[in-house]
């Protein structure tokens, strides 16, 4: 007699999938709830997203505004949210966006108390009140800190695991989740907070478009798998069509010695008492170093009158918004792209309050820091001819670009591209560049719907049993439209539900039922979107 040999099979309360920084958030929230959980991650190890972000967390009322003296509320930062909203703002969740704002200082006082030191607050226009507060000595320290607590309580956190599908019981509940063979079951509930969709071309291209779908992302591993594990049971997207699409700069040969820095508490300790007490003479350059490494020049040096080309010396695109320039730019076999400008713009973007780059009220960058810190990423050339050597362009090519382009600043419109804001020109050697600059997209919005528990919800608003999402794969409408909010929204939401799912009753039917075991459903069309 032949006997079948089961599945394995392994049991907590909460199943959480998805080791990122909301995972990660909520699995600690479930255990200090009284639960026992497991993390499953695809990739080798967690951090996600989290931990290749600025950093940044932006709340009101915060133990850092008090020392500060800065007089602050939750009314006043939700009426800023509404206003940085602008046209976005009717596509609002406002439940969502009350639950963050109400939450956030809390969330991140507890992140201080695990360790994570901030430096702030900074202004963060067009917000009135600084609220910006950024994690030191970098993102690897929430990382560091949500890992270290998660070991503490037990968290079972299996790496390498990437889910295939939700299990569901008789009734319909979602039970747990299959990995291959094998089968995980939360026994109140499962979290999807496996981030957001910036690396599946398949959903850019549905829900965006073709170009959006070219653009690479800076997190290779967000392929929207919570998107299709949650339609697959019954749930809807929302919004999906808003990405953050710009240009970086290739990375260095050197090392980035911000982002190298051990996560530890005391270097952060350390860091944070230097930076609030030495003078800004001895911390700026410091500060410029990292801006410089990774982020690309502003909008506004176009504006003034250089000009995108790719690696044929040609002009792109009328360089007009940052979604525009990427694009071109992830169009090109390459995904490469210089910014061309010359002595005039150098001169005007070299001192304030014109920076080169910003990470506004943190670090303002210069035309000369990018000699100082990024030299293989700075040219300087008398002639256009030689500017074009110094890049590797054609010269011929970069000659007749920037030729075309003083024609048509001198004709008052843009010959080729429709541009509007024209400048002056590229006219007056020394002719500068900078790059080699690659295309990315750095996040997609959009999410699952999710109720004010977070429970994830069916076309007509009605609960899934059993299922939760947090982070980028339970945003559910809510517009996050400046700096540090999706760091907040992470770990507010990741904290919330932990507390939701450890406080649901447990299933009786824990019994996985086959038949609703079956491949997944197709995402809906953009035209079948709610909201």
């Amino acid at each position: 007699m032949t006997r079948t040999r089961q599945a394995p099979t392994y049991t907590a309360d909460v199943l959480v999938v998805g080791g990122g920084g909301s995972g990660l958030a909520a699995a600690i929230s479930a255990a200090t709830s009284g639960a026992s959980v497991i993390v499953l991650e695809k990739v080798d190890h967690v951090g996600g997203s989290t931990g290749l972000s600025v950093g940044s967390f932006t709340a009101a009322n915060t133990s850092y505004q008090f020392r500060a003296g800065v007089n602050d509320s939750v009314e006043a930062f939700v009426e800023d949210m509404r206003t940085a909203n602008g046209e976005f703002e009717e596509r609002e969740n406002t439940e969502l966006r009350e639950i963050l704002a109400q939450n956030a200082a809390g969330t991140l006082e507890w992140l201080g108390s695990l360790g994570v030191q901030f430096l702030g607050p900074t202004p963060e226009p067009p917000y009135e009140k600084p609220r910006m507060h950024n994690v030191l000595p970098n993102s690897r320290s929430y990382v560091y800190a949500l890992e270290k607590e998660a070991r503490r309580h037990d968290i079972r956190i299996l790496t390498s695991m990437r889910v295939d599908k939700l299990l569901r019981n008789a009734s319909g509940d979602v039970i747990g989740a299959r990995v291959g063979s094998a089968r995980y079951i939360g026994r109140r509930g499962v979290v999807l907070a496996t981030g957001d969709y910036s690396a599946s071309e398949e959903l850019k291209r549905e829900f965006v478009g073709p170009d959006a779908a070219k653009v690479p992302p800076v997190n290779p591993h967000n392929t929207g798998d919570g998107f299709a594990l949650g339609t697959d049971v019954g749930g809807v997207v929302l919004q999906m069509d808003r990405l953050y699409e710009d240009l970086r700069f290739a990375p260095s040969g050197r090392r980035d010695l911000i982002k190298s820095l051990p996560p530890v508490p005391a270097l952060a300790r350390a860091m944070r008492w230097g930076v609030e007490r030495l003078p800004t003479s001895v911390i700026s350059p410091f500060i410029r170093g990292a801006l410089t490494s990774w982020v690309g020049p502003n909008i506004s040096m176009y504006h003034a009158g250089a000009v995108l080309v790719g690696d044929g010396g040609e002009r792109l695109v009328a360089e007009s918004t940052p979604k525009d320039i990427a694009r071109a730019v992830a169009a090109t076999p390459s995904n490469v792209g210089y910014m061309v400008f010359d002595s005039a713009v150098a001169d005007r973007f070299s001192a304030w309050p014109h920076p080169a780059s910003t990470f506004p009220g943190v670090a303002y960058a210069y035309v000369q820091d990018y000699k100082r810190f990024r030299p293989d990423m700075y040219h300087r050339a008398d002639t256009v001819e030689a500017l074009a050597r110094s890049i590797g362009v054609p010269a011929d090519r970069l000659v007749d670009t920037v030729d075309r382009w003083n024609r048509s600043v001198d004709a008052g419109r843009d010959l080729d591209f429709g541009r509007e804001n024209l400048g002056e020109g590229v006219r007056s050697g020394p002719f500068y560049a900078l790059g080699p600059m690659n295309a990315y997209i750095t996040l997609a919005d959009g999410g699952l719907a999710v109720d004010s528990r977070l429970r994830v919800t069916d076309r007509v608003g009605r609960p899934i049993p059993g299922l939760w999402a947090a982070g980028s794969t339970g945003q559910g409408g809510l517009q996050l439209l400046n700096h540090g909010l999706h760091i907040g929204w992470a770990m507010v939401s990741g904290r919330l539900v932990g507390r939701h799912v450890a406080a649901a009753p447990e299933r009786s039917d824990l019994q996985a039922v086959e038949a609703l075991d079956a491949p997944a459903a197709q995402l809906p069309t953009p035209a079948d979107q709610p909201g």
